[in-house]
């Protein structure tokens, strides 16, 4: 069963530990929820997403692997880093968007920012360290 890996970069302003939405993974084309679980067609087990080809009627799943999962850190910077990691069968993960539901920290305030959209550069001001805060030239790279 393969598994395709989410890996990315970006450059932080005064903020660290940037972590994916801790439920969902989604775009227009597939919803897929870490936090859901749907029967297996023709199994006993469960699974992540399940979907079912229109043309051949074959099944196919993919698994969130919660145990892949990492934070984004300022040591991290320059390189790529793998945030989260999908199982599949039948199935191929081609691409992915940031989206909505990240969240990081400030470097010395330790101030949370919640709930980011991710899908153009984000800033901000950290009121308990004074200065402004921001995330941007986030790239993805998919194995």
């Amino acid at each position: 069963m393969p598994v395709y890996k989410v890996t990315i970069r970006a450059q932080f302003e005064n903020v660290t530990n940037l972590e994916a939405p801790g439920e969902d993974f989604s775009e227009k084309w597939q919803y897929v929820s870490a936090d859901e679980q749907v029967d297996t067609p023709k199994s006993r087990g469960t699974c992540n997403m399940a979907v079912k080809c229109k043309l051949c009627n074959r099944h196919s799943t993919l698994d969130v692997l919660r145990s892949r999962q990492q934070r984004y850190t300022a040591e991290d910077i320059p390189n790529f880093k793998e945030i989260i990691a999908f199982e599949c069968r039948g199935i191929s993960v081609v691409n992915f968007k940031f989206g909505d539901g990240w969240q990081c920290q400030g470097t010395d305030s330790k101030t949370p920012f919640t709930n980011l959209s991710l899908d153009e550069e984000w800033c901000e001001y950290d009121e308990n360290a004074n200065c402004p805060v921001g995330i941007s030239e986030l790239e993805y790279k998919i194995d």
